[in-house]
């Protein structure tokens, strides 16, 4: 490891003690005591809280950005061991690899609801699918259709003579009702 690496591993230690002891220092303020039994004023506690968020946000900024590749290759060991039962648990916890049982099982309540989710929406979209090809379907074979309706209506229909009027010429056409040209042109099919 290089001189610089040490110097920039011990500016972030310094850091992370600084804001340990910050920590320390708010939470025995905040704490009522039987000298002091009032709770701290809540601007006052806003303020001390607003002072360790940004502390904790120079910090992590500092090690995601400039450390991180350092920080992969290095492992972090106690410098003395814990005496304490307190700070022997505190180790334990930070050292766990294994989340929390009750963690744990809400992670795997969570899974398994956004695998539940992803087969709803599988089905919804075959679903779609189906739908929209059938529409598709529909839409092609309906011009068809109703030419066919309409031919076989004209062609069952009896036939209507017109009476001539004296400048027209009798025609032999047979009467289509207005129901049966809309239905027609609707339809799409040339005239």
């Amino acid at each position: 490891m290089s001189d610089a690496q040490i110097v920039e591993l011990e500016t972030l230690r310094r850091q992370l003690q600084q804001l340990h002891e910050l920590f320390a220092v708010v939470i025995d303020e905040t704490r009522p005591t039987p000298d002091n039994p009032a709770v701290m004023p809540w601007p006052e506690l806003l303020s001390k809280f607003n002072v360790l968020a940004g502390k904790y946000a120079i910090l992590s900024q500092t090690v995601g950005r400039k450390h991180a590749s350092l920080l992969k290759e290095l492992a972090v060991v106690p410098r003395t061991q814990p005496t304490g039962i307190h700070e022997q648990n505190i180790m334990s916890v930070l050292l766990r690899t294994k989340l929390a049982p009750e963690i744990e099982q809400e992670e795997e309540e969570i899974w398994a609801q956004v695998q539940t989710e992803a087969q709803q929406v599988q089905r919804h979209e075959s679903l779609a699918i189906t739908a929209m090809n059938t529409f598709s379907s529909l839409r092609k074979s309906h011009p068809s259709r109703v030419y066919q309706q309409v031919q076989a209506a004209v062609d069952a229909a009896p036939a209507q003579t017109a009476v001539p009027q004296p400048d027209e010429k009798p025609t032999d056409k047979k009467a289509v009702s207005l129901e049966e040209i809309l239905a027609f042109a609707s339809a799409g099919a040339p005239l």
